[in-house]
């Protein structure tokens, strides 16, 4: 019998997969046996506290994450999401805006877990208007991307960015501590996806081919966490940045932007491989 996709042990082994570590690797660092490992990922063994603490460590994943994982055990959270000061609030404000305005022309998006747009940089802006408008902070970046027909044609590889979108999305929600509005998002993007779930192993590097202005442009997709590993309020924000896969892509950025694009990649040289039939070039 399967098990349920909220098991801890479903969550346990996602997050050694996702970091690209064998059972035994992962073990060693959390200092356990190999065979507990695959007890614990079975769900044929429980967890103790100081075990997933330890796993969490080893997996470097995020505060929220490390939640989930306890939460799942039967164990309270840890990390507990603390409450901002105004002049921190404004802090950390000052430090995403700039973060985000440093990356033009590559477009730049700040958003919490569920893709709820807190900021975006004026290349992201102009590089995903519709109509010349362009989404704001409060949009949902899954619903703008699933939502918007006109955006969904002009994605040549649509069938790839979708379940990718999805996917990342639902894992998102399981580590969400508002559970009820993280479930409300996830039913409504899949009714309107309405496409053919795949498994994590099947999905490729997020990239996506876009065309504007009869350009076919081609980005690859990265996104980190804002804040330290221990820190569950400031690592509910994502920074995703749209890098340029071709140095065609660099130059329309830069012509929309009126920014030029860094010398060393804006050249037709070849550049290293992002992975598996995925090119920089």
């Amino acid at each position: 019998m399967p098990q349920d996709e909220g098991a801890f042990g479903v969550q346990l082994r996602r997050a050694r997969l996702s970091r690209k570590l064998s059972q035994e690797s992962l073990a060693s660092a959390a200092e356990i046996s190999a065979r507990h490992m695959s007890f614990l990922e079975t769900g044929r063994a429980r967890p103790g506290r100081d075990v997933i603490l330890r796993l969490g460590d080893a997996l470097k994943i995020s505060a929220n994450q490390r939640n989930t994982l306890l939460r799942l055990a039967g164990f309270a959270p840890a990390f507990a999401p603390g409450d901002m000061a105004p002049d921190e609030r404004v802090l950390a404000q000052d430090a995403i805006t700039n973060l985000l305005q440093s990356q033009n022309p590559v477009p730049a998006v700040a958003s919490d877990a569920l893709g709820y747009i807190i900021e975006m940089n004026e290349a992201a802006k102009l590089l995903f208007s519709i109509d010349g408008k362009a989404p704001e902070p409060g949009d949902n970046l899954f619903e703008f991307f699933f939502a918007n027909e006109s955006l969904r044609e002009s994605i040549g590889n649509w069938d790839e960015v979708a379940p990718a979108l999805l996917h990342h999305l639902e894992q998102e929600a399981l580590n969400t501590p508002d559970k009820a509005k993280a479930q409300r998002l996830v039913t409504k993007i899949g009714r309107l996806a309405g496409i053919e779930r795949k498994a994590a192993a099947e999905l490729p590097i997020f990239t996506f081919e876009i065309r504007r202005e009869g350009r076919d442009l081609r980005f690859v997709s990265n996104y980190s966490t804002f804040g330290t590993p221990y820190d569950a309020t400031m690592q509910s924000i994502r920074i995703e940045c749209f890098f340029p896969g071709n140095a065609e892509t660099w130059e329309f950025l830069g012509q929309l932007t009126g920014q030029r694009a860094p010398a060393s990649v804006a050249s037709d040289q070849p550049r290293p491989s992002l992975g598996p039939g995925v090119s920089s070039a």
